[in-house]
């Protein structure tokens, strides 16, 4: 099969010659932006303006800083700096990640210590959920028609417009309205035994590509990883709302693209053979495998094969009800696909062969290129034969030009359920009066865990399967019917995945041989795995963006005081959080980080922090 990739962000470099990669930043990149992105305690970048509140006296500020347990070290910095600046900090934690959007989608904060990770690599993704009003992930209240219209005018732009539109966007939320301030990146550290190889062990971490240096043991011996979160509501893919089912989740439902550890988008790993674009950038055709089952698991945890071929009808009913607000209760995902209009089954072969990219070639000759010519175009799985050239294809239309969208369908939320059997489970549900503790749905948790509630209703077309679960780990086997004529497309054929809360005990863990892998470990103990002969390290520039997030709900002191906000931004230094890190930190300057870089730098000079306290309670 031949792979077909398309760089993050934009389509390959002969097809739109002026749209750009992601720029993911390195250490060496980001060292000489250290001074610009700390505040206080900066160097001056130019003459100061004389303060019109010189006069005004600076009052009492408290503030309530919440923060998950796990970023304490971080929390206590920002106490400290806070403190320095004169202001009362009340420190509030979160044990686990449901309890501090609990408390932050409910306001119960001031300042909180927010991170958002971008598992697919656009900008879009990087923003959307966090910034636009209606956002599936805006916990803070933010509420910005301007931002809006920001967010959604950069979507429709190709990547060398969209640039300064985001850039716009992140200097208005970041500088003018001051929104949520930069923390930092983090340095992503993964762990392993040295009994992995170590060039399987990459940033973009895909389960189905690892391998033992023994490659014997692969049938034989569970490859066990560790993760810190365990609190998983749903395996429905688009109502998953935690960060502790995504890895799974990949995993354990085919998707139409995947993504290579450079953030490109390729079909490695997926349900399509190839893909197309159509020259407006507003059409994507996807030829799909007929290898591809669902999986089931019966009473007793052991997978079948439901004899049901993952197909077009499942794909076209996955990626409907990802883009729809109300296609099930409690939907996380949706604000990833606003942009995708329609998505079709397609059986006029002559579409392929009229409808061209913009290097000239027709959709019909990119998507036939390296397998079985096509000799039919079919509606339903019972039609397919690839062996013949009888295959299904989709096609996927945009509102705009929105290359961003292949980035987006790799997504857990995009991840393709068996559509007869997901409607049939939900049927009767009256979503808008769902409730959790009475009503069951399709992917909930409960019956995947060991014990008396245990009835795995699951049917996945995933790599893996998930066949239960319980207060420790997660046990998962390999899917028999997955690509099946690619034998080796999944090398280990037993994971077991544990829960350590602590990134120390799973360290610890790790040293004794008790698990093969961890995805986190402190940033301070990198060396320590490091010195360790039987482990091994590789480290990459994270996904992940720390923000220092305003209480935009209207209940709490800095809501209607940007002056506030500027005060307690300007008095964040990133050396500190970088020190207190051991120097595994980037620099950053918004959720964008990850995958763009529009040039802004933080402002901020020696004493903005007193100028803006007077200026706050100067209007006060």
């Amino acid at each position: 099969m031949k792979k077909r990739r398309l760089v993050a962000l934009a389509l390959c470099g002969t097809m739109i010659a002026s749209m750009t990669a992601c720029n993911v930043k390195t250490k060496s990149d980001t060292t000489s932006a250290a001074a610009t992105t700390a505040a206080a305690g900066g160097e001056n970048q130019g003459p100061t303006e004389p303060d019109p509140n010189a006069g005004v006296e600076i009052g009492e500020v408290s503030l309530r800083l919440l923060y998950s347990s796990s970023d304490e070290v971080v929390a206590n910095v920002i106490r400290d700096e806070l403190t320095k600046a004169g202001m009362k900090i009340e420190m509030v934690t979160a044990a686990d990640g449901a309890t501090f959007r609990e408390q932050e989608s409910n306001g119960n904060f001031d300042i909180a210590i927010s991170s958002w990770a971008n598992p697919v690599g656009t900008p879009d993704y990087g923003c959307r959920g966090i910034w636009e009003s209606i956002g599936d992930s805006n916990m803070t209240g933010i509420n910005d028609p301007k931002l809006d219209e920001l967010v959604n005018k950069a979507a429709g732009e190709t990547a060398d417009v969209y640039i300064n539109t985001y850039g716009e966007a992140e200097k208005y939320v970041v500088e003018e309205q001051v929104y949520m301030t930069p923390l930092y990146q983090n340095v992503t550290g993964r762990a392993f035994s040295q009994i992995l190889k170590g060039d399987t062990i990459t940033n973009n971490q895909r389960w189905e590509t690892l391998d033992y240096v023994d490659e014997s043991q692969r049938d034989s011996r569970p490859v066990v990883l560790t993760q810190t979160g365990s609190t998983i509501t749903t395996w429905d893919p688009i109502r998953a709302d935690d960060q502790s089912s995504g890895y799974a989740l990949d995993e354990m439902y085919i998707h139409l693209l995947t993504l290579e550890p450079d953030w490109s988008v390729t079909t490695k790993s997926s349900l399509s053979y190839n893909y197309a674009i159509s020259e407006d950038n507003k059409s994507y055709y996807f030829i799909l495998r007929d290898d591809c089952g669902f999986a089931r698991i019966d009473k007793d945890g052991n997978v079948y094969d439901s004899g049901v071929k993952v197909a077009g009808e499942d794909v076209v009913y996955s990626l409907n009800r990802a883009k729809d607000p109300n296609a099930t209760a409690m939907h996380k995902t949706y604000s990833m696909y606003t942009n995708l209009d329609t998505v079709e089954v397609i059986t006029d072969l002559s579409e392929l062969e009229s409808v061209k990219n913009i290097e000239g070639k027709t959709m019909r000759e990119v998507l036939e290129a390296d397998i079985t010519p096509i000799s039919e175009i079919v509606a339903t799985r019972d039609e397919v034969d690839n062996a013949a050239g009888k295959y299904q294809v989709v096609r996927c239309n945009t509102k705009v030009p929105y290359p961003q969208i292949l980035n987006c369908l790799t997504f857990h939320g995009a991840g393709i359920v068996d559509s007869e059997y997901v409607e049939a489970m939900n049927e009767g549900v009256d979503y808008t009066k769902y409730d959790a503790t009475k009503d069951k749905l399709y992917g909930d948790s409960v019956v995947t865990v060991e014990g008396a509630t245990y009835d795995n209703h699951l049917s996945l077309s995933g790599n893996y399967v998930l066949t239960s679960m319980n207060d420790y780990q997660m046990n998962f086997v390999a899917n028999p019917c997955i690509r099946t004529n690619d034998p080796e497309c999944t090398k280990i054929k037993t994971l077991v995945n544990k829960f350590i809360a602590d990134r120390d005990t799973a360290l610890s863990a790790l040293r004794s041989g008790d698990v093969d892998f961890c995805y986190a470990i402190p940033a301070t103990k990198y060396d320590i795995v490091e010195q360790d002969p039987n482990l091994a390290l590789n480290k990459f520039p994270g996904i992940r963006i720390y923000m220092l997030a305003f209480n935009m709900h209207g209940n709490s002191v800095v809501s209607d005081s940007v002056d506030l906000r500027k005060a307690v931004a300007s008095a964040i230094v990133y050396d500190d959080i970088s020190a207190v890190q051991a120097g595994n930190a980037l620099p950053c300057y918004s959720p964008l980080g990850t995958c763009l870089d529009p040039g802004n730098k933080l402002p901020y000079q020696p004493g903005d922090t007193e100028k803006y306290l007077r200026a706050h309670f100067a209007n006060k």
